[in-house]
């Protein structure tokens, strides 16, 4: 069996780099573990394993700090036991100063899913706002015992179809004022558990609170529901901002970087370090050698291929050492074409996922760009509708293509080069491809106009485009 120490928990970056099961001793106790289920770099490690024969779920906790969130995890688990909610049972805990490791042994439970994973498999919108139900209503048990999550997200509720847990006792505190939970911090807790939902889904938002005043019998101020809208628009912002700045661009669990004189790049862990070496200090000998798909004085676009996967990579030309010269010092197409990626994903909006972004520098300055996504089989817009399917089909697709891109612009994002060309047909279901133009909508309903004339353009006068452009006014 593999033995790690604290120097290799503190080490590892993913799960890649941990090879179960695995032995680790803290003080004179063994622990054995089977599975890993989360890894936060440099901080904790949660996984499934055994203790005294029985399967158990271990919390491990190390590096800088790790006896403070040791302490607090169990002390949210406190919490939670005083508000006689539903929580695995804590079996054993302890910290060791010597290797400078922290485990919590908790029951595991059986067939159990987070309500995230549930809600990822839910097949319609009313399964979909089952589980927002189920996770306000120990919400509601939660303020009412004057104790919130600091950052509510889905993952922390557990079904094991017949009953639902609350876990990660760390993002648990207590707010004791002389009424309890405050109307602001409902407001704001309310507000984040929110940002959870589709933009397009926001219309259940008044059901929603108007459940939760039932629940907690309690009297709220007459703007309670205005209020949390207000606060839901700027946390959504701020948790996109968090994540492109916090993750996208700097090495985490999901994705590592290479920076140096010569080249930035950052790319998906899932990716092989081997193949990202090679395309990173050969990008052009790639491009040479890929099928090319489209060609232009502005960019090439080649489909590669590593073993049996296929990829698509895109390359920023410069027009002219005019152009290189004031491209230079601006943020590259292939980083604007990420960044945008990544927000569409983060949104749920369905695109090509970008796996990884270069670019060629001489210390500040920048020289061509690349932005590698998945290949995904099969064709754009333009292409689709000329087949030969049946006027039943097209209607479909159109209608399909109609939500996609009201969803893009519901999420406040502005497509920028809204053609036929950049809408890529995957099977059954469109997707936005081609995302260096895309921006944030401040609320300027004629760049949505815009968006939509440029479709137009394209597919305007097709016997399906009643479905295509269905709610849309065109000038």
């Amino acid at each position: 069996m593999h033995k790690i120490t604290s120097q290799d928990l503190e080490y590892f970056k993913d799960s890649s780099e941990v090879t179960f099961p695995a032995q680790l001793k803290v003080a004179e106790t063994e622990l054995v573990c089977t599975d890993l289920l989360r890894l936060l770099a440099g901080k904790r490690m949660v996984c499934t394993g055994q203790y005294n024969d029985q399967r158990v779920l271990f919390k491990l906790f190390f590096g800088a700090s790790y006896k403070r969130r040791w302490v607090r995890e169990l002390d949210g688990v406190t919490l939670i036991k005083q508000a006689d909610i539903k929580t695995p049972e804590l079996i054993a805990s302890h910290c060791d100063d010597d290797s400078g490791i922290g485990y919590i042994v908790f029951e595991f439970i059986d067939n159990a899913k987070t309500l995230d994973t549930c809600l990822n498999e839910a097949k319609t919108t009313d399964d979909r706002m089952l589980f927002f139900q189920q996770a306000l209503t120990l919400i509601a048990q939660m303020h009412s015992a004057d104790i919130y999550q600091k950052d509510v997200h889905l993952d922390n509720f557990l079904d094991n179809g017949n009953e639902l847990y609350l876990i990660d006792g760390d993002q648990l505190a207590l707010e004791k004022g002389s009424n309890g939970l405050s109307d602001k911090r409902v407001i704001e807790n309310l507000a984040m558990f929110f940002t959870q939902l589709f933009q397009w889904e926001h219309e259940y938002i008044d059901g929603f609170v108007t459940s939760y005043v039932e629940l907690r019998k309690k009297a709220f101020p007459t703007n309670f529901l205005l209020s949390i809208t207000q606060q839901l628009a700027d946390y959504k912002q701020w948790r996109e901002k968090k994540y492109i700045e916090k993750k996208v661009f700097r090495s985490c669990s999901a994705f590592d970087v290479i920076k140096n004189w010569r080249v930035f790049s950052v790319f998906s862990r899932k990716l092989d370090r081997c193949f990202v070496e090679q395309l990173v200090n050969n990008p052009d000998d790639f491009v040479e050698q890929g099928e090319v798909l489209k060609s232009g004085r502005t960019a090439i676009v080649v489909r590669i291929q590593l073993g049996d996967k296929a990829y698509i990579l895109k390359r920023y030309n410069k027009k002219s050492q005019l152009h290189q010269c004031v491209r230079s010092l601006m943020t590259s197409r292939a980083a604007i074409s990420w960044k945008n990626g990544h927000l569409l994903v983060f949104n749920h909006i369905p695109t090509a996922e970008p796996l990884l972004m270069l670019e060629n520098r001489r210390g500040i300055f920048r020289g061509r760009s690349y932005i590698l996504t998945e290949y995904i089989e099969g064709c754009h817009a333009f292409e689709y509708f000329e087949k030969n399917e049946s006027a039943i089909e097209f209607d479909a697709m159109a209608g399909k293509i109609n939500k996609l891109v009201k969803h893009a612009h519901q999420s406040g994002f502005i497509h920028g080069d809204l053609k036929a060309h950049n809408i890529w047909i995957k099977g059954s279901e469109p997707l936005l491809i081609d995302l260096d133009g895309m921006k944030k909508n401040n609320g300027e309903k004629q760049l949505i106009e815009k968006d939509w004339s440029r479709l137009y353009r394209d597919l305007g006068k097709r016997e399906f485009s009643q479905s295509l452009f269905r709610g849309v006014v065109l000038k």
